[in-house]
């Protein structure tokens, strides 16, 4: 931003030795240096919170605005300007931006819990609510009587559904059109033109696949021109190992082992941003 490098040493020493002193028994104890500075106050208590409480959508945007005042100004009886884009503060101070924690990912912890876990209570009480869309999550919520807790959470799916795939077991709860199961994608989406004349749009793997292979109904004959790009679908999905004992997971693509982790969570939004 064009500082000077006298500027640029002063800001780092008002922000690396701030001072501390608390009250023990009504007597001060004197001053005691902090360790990890502005991003750690920014950060701490609605991370701390947010860890034992889902949180809406509206309830994490509120909180950004309060943290982009402090950051900005520090002073609500005065204007201040924004004198960097939010997304960048936001991004890993790796990458040489600040650093400060994306509250979003907190709330996609909650939605991965609620996407992975079959036999809780709560997932069927919230199920029976407001219908599935599919074996991992709830419709959108949409409806005058939806302003609530689960709508604004439900709000942050996508963001958890792009960063993630399912990984095929016994194929009972992924949609082999729709569900993001192959390594190449979206079947759906990488071959719009053979989903479009496809019966079953919505069938899951289980119910398509048989012991000599893939099993697929079509609403007319292909036609010459066709008759390439169909051969492309085969060979794009005659790979598939067939399906075994167990129940399909979902596996995030943060890390290697396919378990979501806030700390990978935040490096994957901010590829995002």
């Amino acid at each position: 931003m064009g500082f000077g490098q006298n500027w640029l040493r002063w800001i780092k020493y008002c922000i690396s030795t701030v001072k501390f002193s608390v009250l023990m028994n009504g007597a001060p104890t004197g001053f005691f240096n902090t360790q990890r500075g502005l991003r750690q106050v920014l950060d701490s208590l609605p991370t701390y919170m947010m860890t034992l409480f889902p949180t809406p959508a509206r309830v994490i945007k509120r909180l950004d605005s309060i943290r982009r005042r402090f950051l900005w100004h520090s002073n609500k009886e005065r204007k201040g300007f924004n004198l960097v884009k939010w997304k960048v503060v936001i991004t890993d101070k790796k990458v040489g931006d600040m650093g400060i924690k994306n509250l979003k990912v907190q709330s996609m912890k909650w939605l991965w819990k609620f996407a992975n876990e079959n036999q809780m209570l709560r997932k069927r009480v919230i199920s029976a609510k407001y219908e599935g869309e599919d074996m991992w999550m709830t419709k959108e919520v949409t409806t005058p009587y939806g302003v609530s807790l689960w709508r604004s959470i439900r709000d942050m799916w996508d963001e958890v559904k792009s960063n993630a795939r399912i990984k095929v077991v016994d194929g009972s709860k992924t949609r082999f059109w729709k569900d993001e199961w192959h390594e190449k994608g979206n079947l759906e989406v990488l071959f719009p033109d053979i989903y479009n004349i496809v019966l079953g749009q919505h069938n899951t793997i289980a119910e398509l696949w048989t012991n000599q292979g893939w099993s697929f109904n079509f609403r007319r004959q292909f036609n010459d021109w066709e008759i390439a790009r169909v051969a492309e679908f085969l060979n794009t999905v005659e790979a598939f190992n067939g399906l075994q004992t167990g129940e399909d997971v979902m596996w995030w693509k943060g890390n290697s082992r396919g378990e979501f982790k806030v700390n990978s969570a935040y490096k994957l939004m901010d590829q995002t941003n």
